[in-house]
């Protein structure tokens, strides 16, 4: 039950397998506000609805809850101790980690490392998850107004982190010993950014940065309401743009040239002159962006150009002109042309202009002005939202290096995208591009039988909101792993 829309999953099992009965969504109405349950029984006439009209039976139902506010998911330690000591000691632990009053919190852990597999010197890290009282409440009493029973109550990385298990084959693809998954939730209010090892989490912690975020940066920056951006957003926008490489810059060919700046130029010398001294051309300054690390796989160059030094009186006529010139009046007498000057003149408005020596020419020459074509609408949108993807990319990677602070053999096997915010397309190609590691949506369908939903709703659709549905997955999962 999130921020934005509830998601049901029901599954049975079936040997070793399981088969996936029902997927359901539908939007929760803004009852859930950053994880607070205002309206609980608008929840709760939604979700019966929908159990009713899917033809649901099962009343057993485990739900998760979330919120920044209200649930707190950390991985802490603690000294190496006998286990009676330490079970005494986690309590009063949790409780300073606590951005809440401890007095109404529902809490549980689970050791990560067992004391007796901790060296002496070393640290016991702990998982823990907390939530207020008053929190849990307000969804137990929204899903029992749906005619539902709980049997638990989750938080989502435990979830997601139990979704990762089933799309590996239940354990049966894991990735190599020491590898760690990173997992990024991509919700409506925030993301959440998990590192599993070997099935447990070790590591959790919230953005505050979602898929509304991203609906908020398309009203703003192209002037729609809040419900044409979300149409926007779940059409038209992507992550990845492609553009054209740009042609190959041809250098014309200059037969004769003026010296280079670099270059003195020879002094004037009674005939016969010395030889002209020989030409070089400056040197071109090229700098290119790995293809990897540039969406736009195009180079980006910079040259320098050539500015031609003032000609000798017998090369006067060869030296290349300016392209822009002014005609002068035919009363002046034809005296050893004057150069051009860049001048601002006191007496006029700011303007910029080639000024001529004498009385003003009868023409005035104006730059012209650049193409006001609009770019296209792709391109606005990709503008719109690039800066919160780059940011986003810019925290998982953050993310990493505390946790490759805090343990040294740290190597990053793939990252998998879930949630709502998964579904911007092309978000797995530019976080790749931007990360250096496989990125990849999570399909906890993989290797269950969805054959009751694909018949319904086809394979493709089943596939691609499969990563929406994770946590869900995770959920039901808990009652049989």
């Amino acid at each position: 039950m999130g921020n934005h829309s509830i998601k049901v999953v029901e599954l049975t099992r079936r040997g070793n397998s399981f088969v996936v009965q029902n997927l359901l969504t539908a939007p929760t109405k803004e009852a859930i506000v950053s994880g607070e349950m205002i309206q609980p029984d608008v929840v709760a006439a939604t979700l019966k609805e929908m159990l009713k009209s899917a033809g649901v039976k099962t009343k057993d139902a485990v739900i998760a809850i979330g919120g920044q506010s209200g649930v707190v998911v950390r991985v802490t330690e603690l000294p190496k101790m006998p286990r009676k000591e330490l079970l005494k000691a986690i309590p009063l632990e949790i409780e300073r980690h606590l951005p809440f009053q401890s007095g109404g919190v529902v809490q549980d852990y689970v050791l990560l490392k067992e004391p007796e597999e901790v060296a002496e010197g070393e640290q016991i890290p702990v998982l823990f998850a907390a939530a207020r009282a008053d929190l849990v409440d307000a969804y137990l009493v929204a899903v029992q107004q749906a005619g539902l029973s709980p049997i638990a109550v989750e938080v989502e990385p435990l979830a997601a982190a139990r979704a990762l298990f089933a799309a590996r084959g239940f354990g049966l693809t894991d990735g190599q010993p020491g590898r760690i998954s990173v997992l990024v939730n991509i919700g409506y209010e925030g993301t959440e950014i998990s590192f599993v090892e070997g099935g447990a989490v070790i590591f959790t912690r919230v953005v505050p940065s979602g898929g509304r975020h991203l609906t908020e940066d398309l009203r703003d920056h192209l002037g729609m309401d809040l419900e044409e951006a979300e149409r926007v957003k779940i059409e038209q926008a992507t992550a990845w743009l492609e553009r054209p490489s740009a042609p190959p810059t041809v250098e014309p060919t200059v037969e004769a040239q003026a010296p280079s700046v670099t270059q003195p130029v020879p002094p004037v010398i009674p005939p016969p002159p010395p030889p002209a001294a020989p030409e070089e051309e400056l040197p071109t300054l090229t700098f290119e962006l790995p293809a990897e690390q540039q969406p736009q796989e195009q180079a980006i160059s910079f040259e320098l150009p050539t500015e031609p030094a003032t000609p000798k009186p017998e090369e006067r006529e060869q030296a290349p002109s300016l392209e822009f010139s002014l005609p002068l009046s035919e009363e002046q007498p034809p005296a050893q042309p004057q150069e051009p000057s860049l001048e601002f003149l006191p007496s006029q408005p700011a303007e910029i202009g080639i000024q001529p020596p004498a009385a003003p020419a009868p023409e005035e020459w104006l730059p012209p002005q650049p193409s006001a074509e609009a770019p296209p609408i792709q391109e606005l949108i990709y503008n719109a939202i690039s800066p919160r993807l780059f940011e986003l990319a810019g925290e998982i990677a953050r993310s990493v290096e505390f946790l490759m602070s805090q343990r040294q053999d740290v190597v990053v096997d793939e990252v998998y995208l879930l949630g709502g915010g998964s579904l911007l397309k092309d978000l797995d190609k530019f976080l790749q591009t931007q990360l250096g590691v496989p990125v990849v949506r999570l399909n906890p369908f993989k290797y269950m039988d969805a054959s009751p939903v694909t018949s319904r709703m086809g394979r493709d659709y089943v596939e691609q909101v499969a990563p929406v549905f994770a946590v869900a997955v995770g959920l039901a999962l808990w009652a049989y792993l």
